[in-house]
């Protein structure tokens, strides 16, 4: 009796948790830890999906950005794209400038010439034989201007020649006897180089150049028309699904103003997607 009296008296007002309570607490910490992760883990992947998105919308910005900086040294009315397929495939084709300027003495009549005379460029532009560059004078015709011949708006140039001096005055000598086909209204000239083209083709973009003019535009499926290997060949970008999509489109020039290149372009990656549509002002005219 006073062994138990004395535990008794050792252990006054001890109170303990029933299992129910212990179950619950448990419960409700494991929601509230399920809720808490789950959050941290929905912040953490809405963070890597903004993040992707976002890479991915600069990638296809720059890729907007090169092709719509190109195309504005792009010889007047040398634009043209070939049919949009189904899968999305589709060609943009102009011819680059490296200079314009304006003629004084160009051929235009009887059998025509082999040289003429032009307004110095600015910056300072000259060309040694063989230049392998073209003069293109008022090309108002897309078609003319890739078939060449004579007369027509391109001829082959030879050489730029600068002779220096105060007069101002450049000659442009052409590799053969050539008639141009209709004088600018301003006198103006251009200095072209060889045609670029910009592909989409199994999802990837792709860059051509120094393929020659072809009359009729040469897209991959043309047999030995593009080339198929570096540096004339040059990926561009990855993973672009422009399935049932119209990635080039040309908006006819009107009255109150120049041509329109309409740019749509469906960037994927990580199971992100990122549509960017561009319009190109053209602000180049004959």
């Amino acid at each position: 009796m006073r062994l138990r009296s004395a535990i008794k008296r050792s252990c006054p007002g001890q109170h303990g948790f029933t299992i129910i309570e212990i179950v619950i607490t448990l419960l409700i910490s494991s929601i509230l830890a399920i809720g808490i992760v789950g959050y941290i883990g929905d912040a953490i992947e809405g963070f890597a999906t903004s993040g992707n998105r976002n890479k991915l919308a600069t990638s296809g910005r720059n890729v907007v950005d090169r092709i719509a900086l190109e195309l504005h040294n792009a010889v007047p009315n040398s634009i043209r794209v070939s049919a949009a397929q189904g899968t999305g495939d589709q060609c943009l084709e102009f011819i680059p400038f490296i200079g314009a300027s304006n003629y004084r003495d160009a051929p235009f009549t009887g059998s025509g010439g082999t040289d003429f005379e032009a307004i110095d460029f600015n910056p300072v532009l000259t060309l040694t034989s063989p230049a392998d560059r073209h003069a293109v004078i008022y090309p108002i015709n897309t078609q003319d201007l890739y078939d060449g011949g004579s007369p027509g708006p391109r001829a082959l140039i030879d050489e730029l020649e600068d002779t220096g001096g105060a007069d101002g005055i450049v000659t442009v000598r052409l590799d053969a006897t050539h008639r141009f086909s209709r004088r600018s209204p301003v006198d103006r000239f251009y200095v072209a180089d060889q045609p670029v083209s910009f592909c989409l083709e199994g999802g990837q973009l792709f860059r051509y150049e120094d393929y020659g003019f072809q009359s009729t535009q040469c897209t991959p499926d043309t047999a030995a028309c593009l080339p198929e290997t570096a540096p004339d060949r040059t990926l561009v970008s990855l993973s672009i699904d422009n399935s049932s999509l119209t990635a080039f489109e040309i908006l006819p020039a009107t009255l109150r103003r120049n041509a329109i290149i309409s740019l749509d372009l469906n960037f994927t990656e990580s199971g992100e997607v990122v549509r960017i549509k561009h319009e190109v002002l053209m602000r180049n005219v004959p």
